[in-house]
């Protein structure tokens, strides 16, 4: 009863009986056809989870995983050419990345050498959709690049680039202003000594003239030779002359404290 139920729904659906708004609708019978043949597979009906699988599958079933039950129905029954197709669709409607299911918790109960070969279907289809997305990234790239101002057309040649001008040096001046020209005149510059401390150490007050007699004293020197110089042998009292009118304490003459007398 609920299989003939079903069966009356899907032809509802593929006449279009059903409104194409009703997205959620349509999908809510696809998942339970599909449900229904996971289901009838484990359950050892092989006939019925074809069909059930076959009515989502024809109807647009976006499920990777109805394509894989039915290829398990077929390799179950021996069908290899019919699993293989039925894994390689799932796979490439895998790999789009339009779904996202938990397929490998789905495929858990199904091992052995026919679990392998459904992986190495999944892994080649994997891989084939990465090489061409990046084949399109690059196509993509090269058309962008392409319509970028000032990029040149595939192929087209590269117009010359004019040559970078040269460099011109400054004039040299004229003799009269280089200070140098003298120096530079043979080609080479003029080293005056290789000692550059040469003199250095020469006493700057060498040449001067040594004085040739002492300045004449002041008149008020003291020390002068002339009028009245203590120490001088000229007139005046010395206290240590030894004149006779000189009263000398140690003396020979008057009375001596210390003499003999």
């Amino acid at each position: 009863m609920k299989k003939t139920a079903l069966s009356l729904l899907f032809g509802a659906l593929a006449l279009g009986l059903i409104p194409s708004g009703s997205a959620s609708a349509q999908n809510a019978i696809l998942a339970e056809m599909y449900g229904r043949g996971v289901h009838s597979y484990y359950s050892g009906l092989n006939d019925e989870a074809s069909e059930y699988l076959s009515m989502a599958i024809d109807n647009g079933i976006q499920d990777p995983r109805a394509y894989y039950f039915r290829g398990l129905v077929a390799y179950s029954e021996g069908r290899m050419e019919e699993a293989e197709a039925d894994w390689q669709t799932g796979a490439d409607l895998e790999a789009s990345g339009r779904v996202n299911h938990a397929i490998g918790r789905s495929l858990a109960r199904f091992q052995g050498a026919g679990r392998i070969k459904l992986e190495e279907i999944r892994q080649r289809a994997r891989l084939s959709a990465l090489a061409t997305a990046m084949e399109r990234s690059k196509q993509r790239y090269g058309e962008l690049g392409a319509t970028e101002p000032g990029a040149a057309e595939p192929g087209a040649v590269a117009p010359p680039t004019a040559a970078a001008p040269a460099i011109t040096p400054p004039p040299i001046p004229p003799d009269t202003e280089n200070p140098f020209a003298d120096d530079l005149a043979e080609g080479q510059p003029n080293v005056a000594a290789d000692d550059a401390l040469e003199g250095a150490m020469t006493d700057p007050f060498a040449d001067e003239a040594a004085p040739n007699a002492p300045a004449a004293p002041a008149a008020n020197d003291p020390f002068g030779g002339g009028a009245a110089d203590p120490f001088g042998g000229g007139g005046g009292p010395d206290p240590f002359g030894g004149g006779a009118g000189d009263a000398d304490p140690f003396g020979g003459g008057s009375e001596d404290p210390f003499g003999g007398n």
